[in-house]
This record gives structure tokens, C-alpha cells and sequence, in this order.
């Protein structure tokens, strides 16, 4: 039966190498690929390469900041690897249990002649027979066999190890449920991102059409006023530009001796003068009520009525 146990120990420890390291898994770690290595091999091969390739087929691994502890643990392999360390510790504890064997039980103090082969459950202690008849049964103590003792109490572990591999099992399929629920729950929100972001940039477009949308209409209004205007600006100026070429030539004409011909141009010009003078004032309501009608069109900002965006919402559950 050793040398069974010896080769299934032999042969689950060949499939439990790390191809990199050829030792047995320490830390293992699963990549995108689904393949797995030892941290540190793994390690290794980002501080060589800056980036984490797979040696078996070649594909990329993302290490957010570099930081192997964040991938998933093999948690599988792991529980192997310790199996077949236990299974080679039983394997050299069984020899050293066999040698102790023969050496049988040890020899009762008070009875140097007789072994302990006896156990007291009350006492909880090894006791020889005579002992255990003379002594611990006269007080109503509860005397097994050595052998049946420490049967019963291996059987006690091995139910214990048992309870304690099947809880082993139960969590860490608790734990991969947990992994599971929170990757929904992550998922939600990058959607709920994804639709916030495209109802701001769907809401942005809208805004800009809708400020093109009214500065045509204040270009259209303010535009015409402001024509009207310059048209009042260049009748003006006009004017005034007239006035001064007629008061120049009549000041010049002051500046040589008037003959017949042309002291009659020089009166002319005067006369243009005065009519010039006599034309009736520029109207100066005009460009005021002009202007007020421009400063009557206003603004009124609907502030963020239209622009919640949206609203996070409850859906029934199924």
C-alpha cells in the first residue's frame, strides 16, 4: 500500500509542476489564457519582457500597475499541491511510525516489567494493565487498549479532516458566487456609464444647435437695426461734408477780387449755404428709439430645466 501511494503521489506531483520553474506550484496564478504559473515565475517574466506574455502560447496578460496579486488565484491547483505535500509528508511519517511500531509501548514506571498498553479516558493518559486495574478501574475509570485508543482517534480526525475538506469546498464555491455577483454588479455600472456619457454628449449637440438657432435670430434682428442705423450715419455725414465744401468755397471766394462773373458764382454759393443751413435738423428720436428698440430684445436662460440629463432608476424585480 506505501508504494501505491508513493507512485499516485509520484505522478499527480509530475502534473503539478510549474512549466517554467519545473518545481511544484507556489502561489499559482491563472492568466487570460487560462493557463497557470508560480507569482514569482510569473514575476520574473514582467520584469524581463515590461509586459506579461504567456509562455505556453504567447498571449498577453493586462497586470493593472504591475501588481501580480490582483490576478485570480488557482485555487484548484493550490489545494493539489498541498495534497501531494501532505501525502509526501505521510509517506516519510509512515516509515518512522513503522519503526516506532516495533518499539512497542513504553515501560510503566511504578511496573518496570509491564508496558503501557492501556489508556485511561478519564486521565487521558497511557497506563500499564496493572495499573489500570489496580489503580484507575478501582475508582471507576474508563480503561481501553492502547491500540483500540489511538484507532478511535484516528478515525476522530479523519472524520474531522473530511468535515473540514467539504467546508474547504463549500467556501470557495461561495467565493467564486461572491466573484460572480460583484462582476454583474460592475458590469451595470460601465452600462450606466456608457449611457450617462452618450445622454451629455446627445444633450451638448442639442445645445449647440440651439445657440447657433439664436444667435441667427439676434443677428437677424440687431442686424437690421444696426443697418438702419448706419444708413442714418452715412446721411449725416453727408451732410456735414456738404456744409463744410460749400463753407470753404465761400471763405476762399473772399480771398480774390470778384468780377461780374464771379461774384455772381460767390452770391450763389451763399445762397446754397443758407439753404444749406436752413434744412431741417438731423432727427434725433430716430436713432434713440432705434436703439431702444434693439435694447428691448433680451434673454432668458430656462437654466437646467431641460438639462437633467436623466434619472437613475428602480426596475421591478421578476
Amino acid at each position: 500500500m506505501a508504494t501505491s501511494l508513493k507512485q499516485a503521489v509520484h505522478n499527480l506531483h509530475k502534473n503539478l509542476e510549474c512549466p517554467v520553474c519545473l518545481s511544484l506550484f507556489k502561489e499559482p496564478k491563472i492568466l487570460t489564457c487560462s493557463h497557470t504559473f508560480c507569482k514569482g515565475c510569473l514575476e520574473k517574466l514582467l520584469e524581463s519582457h515590461r509586459k506579461l506574455l504567456c509562455p505556453t502560447c504567447r498571449e498577453e496578460t493586462s497586470v493593472p500597475g504591475g501588481d501580480l496579486s490582483r490576478l485570480h488565484s488557482n485555487i484548484t491547483v493550490r489545494s493539489l499541491v498541498e495534497d501531494v505535500e501532505t501525502q509526501g509528508q505521510v509517506c516519510t511519517n509512515s516509515n518512522q511510525e513503522n519503526a516506532s511500531l516495533q518499539i512497542k509501548w513504553n515501560k510503566c514506571r511504578k511496573h518496570p516489567y509491564y508496558d503501557e498498553e492501556c489508556f485511561c479516558l478519564n486521565c487521558n493518559t497511557y497506563v500499564c494493565c496493572k495499573c489500570g486495574l489496580l489503580e484507575h478501574a478501582n475508582n471507576a475509570h474508563t480503561i481501553l487498549e492502547a491500540g483500540e485508543h489511538e484507532t478511535e482517534q484516528k478515525n476522530h480526525v479523519e472524520k474531522l479532516a473530511s468535515k473540514a475538506d467539504a467546508k474547504i469546498r463549500n467556501v470557495e464555491k461561495h467565493y467564486t458566487f461572491v466573484e460572480d455577483q460583484r462582476k454583474r454588479v460592475h458590469n451595470v455600472q460601465e452600462r450606466l456609464n456608457d449611457e450617462i456619457d452618450a445622454s451629455f454628449e446627445e444633450s451638448v449637440e442639442k445645445l449647440k444647435e440651439r445657440k447657433t438657432v439664436l444667435k441667427h435670430e439676434v443677428g437677424h434682428k440687431l442686424g437690421k437695426l444696426k443697418t438702419s442705423l448706419g444708413y442714418v450715419e452715412k446721411s449725416v455725414r453727408k451732410q456735414t461734408d456738404q456744409i463744410k465744401m460749400v463753407r470753404d468755397l465761400v471763405k476762399n471766394g473772399l480771398n480774390f477780387p470778384l468780377q461780374k462773373e464771379a461774384l455772381t458764382s460767390h452770391k450763389a454759393m451763399c445762397q446754397q449755404l443758407e439753404e444749406l443751413l436752413n434744412q431741417v435738423g438731423p432727427d434725433e428720436e430716430l436713432p434713440r428709439r432705434t436703439a431702444e428698440e434693439g435694447e428691448r430684445i433680451g434673454f432668458r436662460s430656462h437654466g437646467l430645466v431641460g438639462l437633467r440629463l436623466g434619472q437613475l432608476t428602480n426596475k421591478k424585480s421578476k
